[in-house]
């Protein structure tokens, strides 16, 4: 492969893991509800699956700063193999948590705290991911950052790809005891095949030239806060509109829906597979426009749309 295809493999490849890792919760919660909280009602059972699902969201800024700082001090493809094995060994880890039935509220405590800490991996994994790829090209950013923004669309349709089988050719009593853990122990041949695509990669020019001037810096953190706050409250607001947007309507909306007996799990996973084929298609629609019209519009309009649907 040439040096181009092997860095938007490797930004590629942790970052699938990742979203994979995000979304096969969601799209197993009415069977993980049933393994871990099965003294409550099916309402309550799912509420709690989706509140285990979004600890992972609070430890996400955390792992952001800290993955943040390390990786300006250390590198860029350094922390991208920690991330890689924070995310992927989580996830596998999770298919593999006893039932509640079987070690009682320890089961629970695991599931939280390796959610946690595939939050962690996520908030150092993506902008990193994001970072290799920026720094890497000059030209046409955002066509190039596609890529990596593409990744959750495409674990969506990874996830999708495996528990659509599962669910339609495997009885219920299957997927409800052992049949869910499946797409989570996956995660670990995906993560030997990530460490061998990027320790092929090499580190960013942005990073080796700040390297070779002597300009790193001791708390980067420090320079970003001081003199950078208003663009971190802008960015970090408009990620979070969009985000909002995106988890409502491919986490929530489905599991609601299954748990109300309005769909079947086969439907909801369909609904999901689509949803992950539109948002691969526009991402790149979106980063070719940014690069010819601007960030700010895409962002706007975007946005804009979103809430209107």
């Amino acid at each position: 492969m040439s040096e181009k295809t092997d860095v938007i493999a490797a930004s590629m490849i942790g970052t699938i893991i990742e979203w994979y890792g995000i979304f096969i919760f969601s799209s197993g919660a009415i069977y993980i509800a049933h393994t871990f909280y099965p003294h409550v009602t099916v309402a309550e059972g799912v509420l709690l699956t989706l509140l285990t699902f979004a600890l992972g969201f609070v430890t996400r800024p955390v792992g952001a700063y800290v993955f943040g700082h390390f990786g300006d001090r250390l590198g860029r493809k350094k922390i991208l193999l920690l991330t890689l094995l924070i995310s992927g060994i989580s996830t596998g880890l999770t298919g593999l948590i006893p039932s509640e039935a079987s070690i009682g509220v320890f089961a629970i405590v695991l599931l939280v705290i390796l959610r946690l800490v595939l939050g962690f991996g996520l908030g150092g994994e993506w902008g990193g991911a994001m970072l290799l790829t920026l720094e890497t090209f000059k030209k046409r950013r955002g066509f190039y950052s596609s890529f990596v923004q593409s990744t959750v669309g495409i674990g969506l349709l990874l996830g999708t790809a495996i528990f659509l089988p599962l669910v339609a050719y495997t009885p219920h009593s299957f997927m409800y005891s052992i049949g869910w853990r499946i797409p989570f122990v996956a995660s670990f041949v995906i993560v030997v095949i990530g460490v061998f695509i990027r320790l092929k990669v090499k580190e960013t020019p942005v990073f080796e030239a700040e390297k070779k001037k002597n300009r790193i810096l001791k708390s980067p953190e420090k320079e970003l806060f001081t003199r950078h706050w208003k663009k971190i409250i802008a960015g970090t607001l408009l990620a979070g509109s969009s985000g909002n947007f995106f988890y409502f309507a491919i986490s929530l909306l489905p599991v609601l829906f299954e748990s109300l007996n309005k769909i079947s799990v086969f439907d909801g996973l369909i609904g999901t597979a689509l949803f992950g084929i539109i948002d691969v298609i526009f991402v790149f629609v979106g980063g070719q426009l940014s690069d010819k019209r601007g960030r700010r519009a895409i962002i706007a309009g975007a946005n804009i749309l979103a809430l209107i649907v």
